[in-house]
């Protein structure tokens, strides 16, 4: 994790992403760096039989970017990240919910040491900033006759998006930049550090699972005790959020029950 004295080496904005710079700060792995894609994370898919555990792949601008629940991710060219993460396991995955949330929370720290002390955690895994969202993760879990689970954890977030109505028509208005709170990140930095980091994390998950990171959430925990309305598949179901349990499903007091609740199907409104 970085320390409060790196924060110097963020303050110039780097105006586009370099491979060089990148590498030269990566612990291990390699990072592929595109102009254009279709989706960092489609791109993984489509290239797994020639990459490592680690490896990353980040790009200037996505064409197809998604969230989840099918919602698509707009990144205007050069003003945000979207970076897209690689690891393979041969042995049973985590859960969805649970390497959301854990991605989030480490990502959540890493801003939070660069100056972002407002910034919580939507669950499961959206990162917002007075109310509006920063950033968004999207972890996909591929498995097939290999037997083993191919895991695609990508990461969005909004860096310097320029305000305009046609923007504002494809993400809605509730959103945020870095820059919009006095904060500019180097790029080429950001990226690496989120790799770094993210490469040493997901290494303790898979040891140590879940719990050593279910402690954060208190800290970061954008809905505890506010009113949401929660759609699960084709449901909605009204409450209060209540925090976690120990596999990261969202507990909501419905007032005559109390009900946990997790899944890719699964999503929150404010209500």
């Amino acid at each position: 994790m970085l320390n409060s004295n790196d924060n110097h080496s963020f303050i110039t904005c780097s105006p586009f992403l370099n491979k060089f710079r990148i590498l030269t700060q990566l612990s291990e792995g390699k990072v592929i760096v595109l102009n254009e894609v279709h989706s960092t994370n489609q791109y993984i898919i489509d290239n797994i039989p020639y990459i490592r555990s680690g490896d990353a792949c980040v790009s200037e601008h996505q064409t197809q970017g998604r969230g989840r629940r099918g919602k698509i991710w707009v990144a205007p060219f050069g003003e945000s990240i979207c970076l897209s993460i690689y690891w393979a396991l041969n042995k049973t995955p985590p859960t969805i919910t649970e390497l959301s949330i854990m991605i989030s929370i480490v990502i959540a720290k890493i801003l939070k040491n660069l100056g972002v002390s407002q910034i919580k955690i939507k669950w499961p895994n959206d990162l917002y900033i007075y109310g509006k969202k920063l950033a968004g993760i999207l972890v996909e879990i591929i498995t097939r006759s290999d037997n083993i689970a191919h895991i695609i954890i990508g990461i969005g977030i909004n860096l310097s998006m320029r305000t305009s109505t046609a923007l504002n028509n494809k993400i809605g208005k509730n959103w945020i930049n870095l820059k919009d709170i006095g904060i500019i990140l180097d790029r080429n930095i950001l990226v690496a550090t989120l790799i770094n980091t993210l490469n040493k994390k997901l290494k303790d998950f898979m040891y140590l699972g879940f719990d050593p990171f279910i402690s954060y959430w208190k800290i970061f925990d954008y809905l505890y005790n506010k009113p949401i309305k929660l759609l699960v598949g084709n449901h909605t179901i009204y409450g209060t959020a209540l925090g976690i349990n120990m596999h990261g499903a969202l507990i909501v007091d419905q007032s005559d029950v109390t009900g946990h609740y997790s899944g890719d199907d699964t999503s929150v409104d404010l209500s």
